[in-house]
């Protein structure tokens, strides 16, 4: 456990945030969206649990849905936006994954790799506040 925590670039917030996922193989708009939550989070990426089995270097594309998410951007108008709609989007790849109960739900850990730079530094704000 030492080992694993030495490792860890970013610290995780243990959150649970509804996700989307999608798998980012060609043709793109075929490719089914599936709706997770997250076991946690970090500015480097997340945890989660899912009935569909990804692959260990699969690239997604992930929605995060975490209200709040905008009074921490760069931008002044963003502050007055409804919670609602507000996400961040990010391209990433799987770093992990675990068989939780045998071929119907698996643990995961997802590595941003391509994220919008004001959508990143909100949510590196946001985490802050929350440890």
């Amino acid at each position: 456990m030492q080992k694993e925590k030495e490792r860890r670039q970013y610290v995780r917030i243990p959150k649970n945030y509804r996700l989307e996922l999608q798998s980012l193989e060609f043709p793109v708009a075929s490719q089914k969206k599936i709706q997770v939550v997250s076991a946690d989070i970090s500015s480097g990426g997340l945890r989660l649990s899912s009935h569909e089995k990804y692959n260990i270097g699969q690239m997604v594309q992930v929605k995060v849905y975490i209200s709040g998410l905008n009074k921490h951007h760069p931008g002044f108008f963003k502050v007055f936006e409804s919670d609602a709609g507000q996400y961040l989007q990010a391209v990433a790849e799987v770093s992990w994954v675990r068989e939780k109960i045998a071929f119907q739900l698996y643990e995961m850990g997802l590595k941003f790799v391509d994220v919008y730079e004001d959508d990143w530094q909100a949510l590196r704000g946001l985490l802050a506040k929350l440890e």
